[in-house]
C-alpha cells in the first residue's frame, strides 16, 4: 500500500489500541504524543503497559518517566515498542531491569473486503454477551496468565467498562450451552478492534475461534466499521491470516528480569 496510506491506517491501528486500553484502565497517563502508560490493577504484566507508538518518545527521559510512573503502581508490567525502536531504547530499558521478551504482529483488515462468513461449525451458538461476562471469561482465562484471581480482576474492569459505556462489545461460542470461545469487540467511528480472543483447550482446533472472529466482523461491519485491527501474538497469527488480516508492523515486549 502507499507510504500515506500505511502511515495513516497505523494512526487509525494506534487510536484503536488507546481507546481499548483507556476503557479497561483504572487510570493512564500520555507522555507525550508518542507514549501512553495504561494501568488495570489486574495482577498481569501483559494489562499494565507503557506503549510506544510508531514515532517513538518525544524525548529520551519520557522513556523513564513512563517506566518510573509504572514501578510505583506496584504492578507487574511491561513496555511495548515498535520493532523498529529497539535499537533506540533497548539500551536505557535495560539500565531499568526490563529485558526483551515476547514479539507480536499489529495486524490491519479492510471490512469491505472482508468474504462471507464460513459455513456454521456444527452445534455452535455465538451470543453477545455483556449481560452475561462470566460466560465471555470462561474461555477467556484459559489463555490468562496469572490464573482464576486475575480473571475475576480483568471481568471487574470488562464490567467497568460496560456501565462507562466504552463501545467494548463481548461475544461467546456455545457448545451444547457450555461457553467455549470468546473475544472482545472495541468499536470506534468507523473502526473496530479484536481482543481477548481464547478457547477452552479441550475445543481447540476445531474451527470455534475462526468462526466467532467472523461472526464478530460481520457484527462490527453491519455497525459501520471500515477497519477492523488486532495485535497476534505467534500461535495466533496463522487464524488471523486466514481471516484476511495483513502485518502493519511489529511490536516488542521489555518484562522485568
Amino acid at each position: 500500500m502507499p507510504a500515506a496510506t500505511h502511515a495513516s491506517i497505523i494512526d487509525l491501528y494506534h487510536q484503536a489500541e488507546d481507546h481499548f486500553f483507556v476503557s479497561i484502565s483504572q487510570f493512564y497517563r500520555r507522555f507525550g504524543s508518542g507514549l501512553s502508560a495504561y494501568c488495570t490493577g489486574v495482577e498481569a504484566s501483559s494489562l499494565n503497559l507503557l506503549m510506544m507508538r510508531e514515532c517513538g518518545a518525544d524525548q529520551p527521559g519520557q522513556l523513564a518517566e513512563g517506566v518510573a510512573f509504572l514501578q510505583r503502581t506496584g504492578m507487574p508490567f511491561c513496555v511495548v515498542v515498535p520493532e523498529a525502536q529497539v535499537p533506540r531504547v533497548s539500551e536505557p530499558l535495560r539500565q531499568q531491569h526490563l529485558l526483551p521478551a515476547d514479539k507480536t504482529t499489529c495486524m490491519v483488515l479492510d471490512l469491505a473486503r472482508h468474504g462471507a462468513v464460513p459455513a456454521p461449525v456444527p452445534a455452535a451458538d455465538i451470543r453477545c454477551t455483556d449481560q452475561r461476562l462470566e460466560d465471555w471469561a470462561q474461555p477467556v482465562q484459559s489463555a490468562f496468565e496469572s490464573g482464576g484471581a486475575g480473571i475475576e480482576q480483568y471481568l471487574a474492569r470488562h464490567r467497568a467498562a460496560l456501565a462507562a459505556g466504552s463501545g467494548l462489545r463481548h461475544f461467546t461460542l456455545y457448545v451444547e450451552q457450555r461457553p467455549v470461545s470468546a473475544l472482545t469487540l472495541s468499536l470506534g467511528a468507523g473502526l473496530a478492534r479484536l481482543d481477548d480472543i481464547g478457547t477452552v483447550p479441550e475445543y481447540q482446533g476445531q474451527g470455534y475461534a475462526t468462526a466467532l472472529i467472523h461472526s464478530a466482523l460481520a457484527f462490527a461491519r453491519a455497525q459501520g466499521a471500515r477497519i477492523c485491527v488486532l495485535e497476534a501474538s505467534l500461535d495466533g497469527l496463522s487464524i488471523y491470516r486466514k481471516a484476511g488480516f495483513e502485518r502493519l508492523f511489529d511490536y516488542r515486549a521489555f518484562c522485568q528480569e
